[in-house]
């Protein structure tokens, strides 16, 4: 009988679970001889065919055979040409061939191959024992690690287990674990993870001990909820080497919630989501430090998932001040692709369709204040996304304009912070802007980017109040004075029925062309306060009539179709400009 791969050891789980990517030189390949039998399979079930896989360290698949039942009863494949490293190995059993029918039963181990190595299972064979990879584990507190539990026939060769029929219980109070296998340490001290093969009873455990975490308070802790599971991803690599190169200041951290999907874009990186504290490196490979993966169930395209990002961010890296950054795509107010194909809201999440609605934002951020809140998104920096964050930060970060894909230059925006971690938050926050207008490939890009003061916004919602009970008051002599300002002034991402425009360019052309007095001093009224509140503001030529912060208005006829959403956003609630709108010529 061949025995199967040695399970691997402590080290090389830690290495596949907690490390990076990057590196360099050549790898030795290696052949793994995969042999399974299928001479004990019933007639009645046990499968017809398998798939056989290796995933590295990144989740990402490194080969794959097809494996078919036949007459011998037994037969072996080669996974050639496999880079010598640990992997882990997956094994699954169809009901038909060709990987046809359903899902029956499953095999899952880490294996180290160096050399030629062998791996053998059996079908139809029935759990006699348990088995958990690796048999311990030692981690610190909040870090992760991922186990794996397969069944063992009298023999002692691995057997096909329904993946259903294993369920996971974390013992002594130190760590928790989920119906997966991972694992996340909470408590220092020692206890154990169980696994249980439900319909035999056979139970296999792991031991963990769990290292202490003391809390450092830095001066700045800057989070990053980098959603990368959709057409950006290869931007988030770009966007994390640029951490990494101003992550030399230990007053100035960086902790970022990074997904990405290979389901969906098989060139990603890494299949999952994962928490990394970043580390400082000039490489172009990923250096910092991987302290949890989350594994592949994290929806980012919920407020939750937000929520919980930033309060384990703020537990276990405290900091005297904090900038939250929303890393992804943007539209502004307008509900997202969870419930229509048209991807408007933001932290749009591929792989589940989901999104994180504008009125949803107070859910995402309840509990927590930033001194900086900043979105690497499109379309964020309007009226009604300022109104609805006020409470949470002092200052409120965005783009009018769609920017580049490659979003903001981490390196140059965050090089002022790591060199000086006393400035005050305010003259930081410049950097935004700066930084965003100094990228010569940018050039020829439409680049917009302000700075609002969140406790001046209130006042500016007032005003706008006010303007729009002129605008109602007066309706009817503004007939052709409103179409043609919606069609004159500056306009972001339209479509048809996206109607942003620059609310200060808004309320110039209203001054100079609607001949009302109660309108033009409503409108005067409403670009003093924005003088008020608008800190920093910088765009390029490209961008020529930006001024800092959009606003919705649309004509009626197109608003009628989004007025029950419009309704849920503060903005509406707290103000009459739902009321304009459901009447604007």
């Amino acid at each position: 009988m061949t025995l199967p791969l040695r399970i691997v050891g402590l080290l090389g789980f830690l290495l596949i679970v907690c490390g990076c990517g990057g590196g360099g030189g050549s790898t030795p390949l290696s052949q793994l001889i995969y042999s399974t039998d299928w001479t004990r399979m019933t007639s009645a079930g046990g499968g017809r065919s398998q798939r056989v896989s290796l995933y590295d360290g990144n989740g990402r698949l490194a080969k794959t055979v097809l494996a078919e039942v036949g007459a011998g009863g037994r037969q072996s494949y080669n996974l050639n040409d496999v880079p010598s490293g640990t992997y882990r190995l997956l094994i699954e059993l169809y009901s038909q061939p060709t990987l046809g029918g359903v899902l029956v039963g499953r095999v899952s181990d880490y294996v180290t191959l160096s050399g030629t190595s062998t791996y053998e299972t059996v079908v139809g064979e029935s759990v006699q024992s348990v088995t958990v990879s690796p048999s311990q584990v030692v981690i610190p507190v909040p870090q992760s690690s991922l186990l794996l539990a397969r069944g063992l026939s009298a023999t002692g060769v691995p057997t096909f287990t329904d993946p259903a029929t294993i369920t996971w219980q974390a013992l002594g109070g130190v760590a928790t674990v989920d119906g997966s296998g991972r694992v996340t340490a909470t408590t220092a001290g020692s206890g154990s993870v169980r696994a249980t093969h439900v319909p035999s009873g056979r139970q296999g455990s792991s031991s963990v001990q769990v290292q202490p975490f003391a809390p450092t308070t830095s001066k700045w802790t800057v989070l990053v909820f980098m959603n990368a599971a959709n057409d950006l991803y290869s931007f988030s690599t770009l966007n994390m080497n640029q951490m990494e190169r101003v992550a030399g200041n230990p007053d100035v951290r960086f902790v970022v919630q990074w997904k990405q999907t290979t389901g969906r874009y098989p060139a990603s990186t890494f299949d999952g989501t994962r928490r990394y504290l970043v580390q400082p490196d000039q490489s172009n490979g990923i250096a910092s430090q991987l302290v949890q993966d989350l594994g592949s169930s994290v929806d980012m395209g919920r407020p939750q998932a937000l929520n919980n990002f930033v309060s384990w961010a703020k537990t276990y890296y405290p900091a005297e001040r904090y900038c939250l950054v929303v890393w992804n795509h943007g539209g502004g107010w307008r509900r997202g692709a969870r419930d229509q194909s048209t991807p408007y809201a933001v932290s749009y999440d591929d792989e589940t369709g989901n999104a994180i609605q504008t009125w949803e934002l107070r859910t995402a951020l309840n509990g927590h204040h930033f001194d900086i809140l900043a979105w690497d998104c499109s379309l964020m920096q309007m009226m009604e996304v300022v109104y609805e964050c006020r409470d949470f930060a002092d200052l409120i970060v965005g783009s009018e304009e769609s920017p580049p894909g490659e979003g903001y230059p981490y390196d140059r925006v965050f090089a002022p912070f790591r060199d000086q971690p006393d400035e005050t938050s305010v003259n930081l926050s410049r950097n935004f802007v700066t930084g965003m207008l100094a990228v010569p490939e940018y050039a020829n890009r439409k680049i917009t980017q302000s700075v609002f003061d969140a406790s001046k916004v209130p006042n500016l919602a007032s005003k706008i109040d006010t303007l729009a009970a002129a605008l109602i008051a007066n309706n009817s002599s503004l007939t052709a004075t409103v179409p043609a300002i919606r069609s004159n002034s500056k306009s972001y991402g339209q479509t048809n029925v996206r109607y942003y425009r620059d609310l200060d360019d808004v309320c110039q052309r209203l001054i100079s062309g609607a001949g009302i007095p109660a309108v033009v001093n409503a409108a005067t009224q409403v670009r003093g306060a924005l003088a008020q509140a608008r800190i920093w503001e910088g765009h390029n030529a490209n961008s020529a009539g930006s001024n800092g912060v959009s606003i919705d208005f649309s004509p009626s006829a197109v608003y009628v179709g989004a007025a029950a959403d419009y309704a849920r956003v503060q903005f509406a609630i707290d103000t009459r400009w739902d009321d304009w709108l459901a009447i604007a010529p």
